[in-house]
């Protein structure tokens, strides 16, 4: 039996919870119970998150025939290049203006914007007629 974190999402569902926890935020008493959870807990659950994150990420690139658009392939490895410039070299942004920093210092940021620009100019911005390869639920659970 497989066990899936995310298997269940409706959009109701997490509305719902972020309220409860905008609600919670507000109480003083919850702040204070939640600073006495210990950072190994809190990096326990962040890596877990992150973790499910990323294998999720995958999954959905594996849906994606990168034999039949190369151009695909290029904009996922130029994306996590560039995604990774802010934390494997941060100088080597330093010298841009301080306005974009926000953008430069941020690797999911700056691969995303990256990704969506090279999509924009490989495959313009008409919608295809056809599905690629992945189902609808694998978008379903994406956008949801």
């Amino acid at each position: 039996m497989s066990y899936r974190a995310a298997v269940i999402n409706p959009r109701y569902v997490c509305a719902a919870g972020g309220a409860i926890l905008l609600f919670l935020g507000l109480l003083p008493k919850f702040a204070h119970l939640v600073a006495t959870i210990p950072q190994l807990v809190l990096g326990g659950a962040g890596l877990v998150m992150f973790g499910m994150v990323a294998a999720n990420g995958i999954r959905i690139l594996s849906t994606v025939d990168f034999r039949a658009r190369p151009n695909d392939l290029f904009i996922v490895a130029v994306s996590v290049a560039f995604g990774l410039i802010p934390t494997l070299s941060p100088s080597l942004l330093q010298h841009l203006p301080a306005r974009i920093s926000p953008i430069t210092h941020s690797g999911v940021v700056l691969g995303s914007i990256v990704a969506f620009l090279l999509n924009l100019f490989f495959n313009g911005t008409t919608a295809e007629k056809k599905p690629r390869t992945g189902s609808r639920t694998d978008w379903h659970m994406l956008l949801f």
